[in-house]
């Protein structure tokens, strides 16, 4: 039997190239429909440089203290002795000294002066030469009051207050003199002489 080439079964050849075209065509589709990769994600940005650290001005050195003024040399409190003497006058003047203070400077007298006398009516304790005289017989002289110079008092009065004297006495003496009007007698009623003994220590 004969058969043309128009026939069954088709030839092998031409299948095949068919299905490979399919094939392909498929591959290639596939391609096309996938997802395009994301972009990949721009480096992140370095973080910003660390500003500079603020300068810190350094602290002025501590200047030193001035030094300081020498404290001026303190004086010797002065050296104050109690005392219960008293001195009596022909003229009617007494004096009771109550103690004596030595300074530095000065020599003060606590004292209280009365007068009392019926032919006066005033008389004068410091008129001639007035001090106190230390045991080597160096004198100090009182210091007369502006307002009293001559140490007047008058009948039937008493004077309370302080004799001042010029000068410092050793605080080893033992004992002063006190004179008033020195050359003068007692008995002098204008101004009466008066000498009294000041013991300082006991003994």
């Amino acid at each position: 039997m004969i058969f043309s080439n128009s026939g069954w079964p088709p030839p092998r050849k031409g299948a095949a190239l068919a299905m490979a075209v399919a094939t392909a065509a498929l591959m290639l589709a596939a391609c096309k429909e996938r997802t395009p990769d994301a972009p990949a994600a721009p480096p992140a940005s370095a973080a910003p440089a660390a500003s500079p650290a603020a300068t810190t001005t350094p602290p002025a050195a501590a200047q030193p203290a001035p030094p300081l003024a020498a404290a001026p040399p303190t004086a010797a409190a002065p050296k104050r002795v109690p005392l219960s003497v008293q001195g009596v006058a022909a003229a009617g003047v007494t004096v009771r000294i109550k103690a004596v203070e030595i300074g530095a400077d000065a020599t003060v007298l606590d004292v209280s002066i009365s007068f009392a006398n019926r032919i006066t009516d005033t008389t004068m304790l410091a008129l001639a030469d007035t001090y106190l005289q230390d045991e080597s017989g160096a004198r100090l002289h009182i210091k007369r009051p502006d307002n009293n110079r001559d140490i007047t008092i008058r009948e039937g009065e008493t004077l309370d207050g302080q004799l001042v004297f010029m000068g410092a006495v050793a605080p080893s003496a033992r004992k002063l003199k006190l004179v008033f009007n020195d050359g003068n007698q007692g008995d002098n009623i204008v101004a009466p002489g008066l000498v009294v003994d000041l013991p300082l220590q006991g003994g």
